[in-house]
């Protein structure tokens, strides 16, 4: 039993697709149901419940990863891991994170959606006018995007979880079957020849109509405070093992 845990924007779908190429294994990708594996937001079972499911399947033969839940971390992991599970986090270099998360997050505003729309307020005005930039919809679509990355996975650093790296599993066999458990005499397509791309988040014509952000000042302005001490993209670079 694997959780390889994500805010998304990480490659989840090539990983997940690429994990259900190999035989044997139940695989998992932006659900909270484990059994019915429906989209986010389309039903789901409680963490104890997903957990079991898990269960179930690997006693009955089955190799289980689910990856991107979005279940809250300090929910899943210690649940994960009194079952014996592997609880990990998923990450990506951080701007490249970011990058993604804005495209998604703009598309999702653009195509209309007012829960985007909603959230990206809730989470942006405040704080544009805290740093001082200006408030336009680019800005407020790019400063989510920061704290919908980095917050979630400061959370998930601060339990302590393990970190892999997309960019280490997609590149290196090695590491990739290390973090999956797959058996060395088990062949992975991605790495045979077959490789497995998959870009979810970019809509090209919507992304034209979004002005650039203030990027850099939006970086060099975010600050999240957890147990009294403030964070910011250079110190989440750091503690991930993106920066010196």
């Amino acid at each position: 039993m694997i959780v390889a845990e994500s805010i998304g924007f990480s490659a989840t779908h090539s990983i997940s697709e690429i994990l259900s190429e190999i035989p044997g294994y139940e695989v998992s990708h932006g659900s909270q149901h484990f059994v019915k594996k429906c989209p986010l937001g389309q039903g789901s079972q409680s963490v104890n419940e997903f957990i079991d499911s898990m269960a179930a399947s690997d006693a009955a033969g089955n190799r289980t990863v689910a990856v991107h839940t979005l279940f809250p971390p300090q929910d899943l992991k210690p649940v994960c891991q009194a079952a014996g599970g592997d609880y990990w986090l998923l990450v990506r270099e951080p701007v490249a994170q970011i990058e993604s998360c804005f495209a998604w997050i703009s598309n999702g505003v653009l195509s209309g959606n007012p829960g985007h729309f909603q959230h990206v307020l809730k989470a942006s005005l405040a704080e544009l006018a805290r740093i001082g930039a200006p408030v336009s919809l680019p800005n407020a679509c790019y400063y989510y995007a920061i704290n919908h990355v980095l917050s979630y996975n400061l959370v998930a650093l601060g339990m302590e979880t393990p970190v892999r790296r997309m960019e280490d599993l997609l590149s290196d066999e090695a590491a990739f079957r290390a973090a999956f458990a797959v058996p060395e005499d088990v062949e992975i397509p991605h790495f045979q020849g077959d490789e497995v791309h998959r870009s979810s988040h970019r809509s090209e014509k919507k992304l034209q109509a979004m002005a650039d952000p203030d990027r850099e000042a939006l970086r060099e302005g975010f600050q999240i405070n957890l147990a009294g001490r403030n964070y910011g993209l250079q110190i989440m670079e750091r503690l991930l093992g993106y920066a010196a």
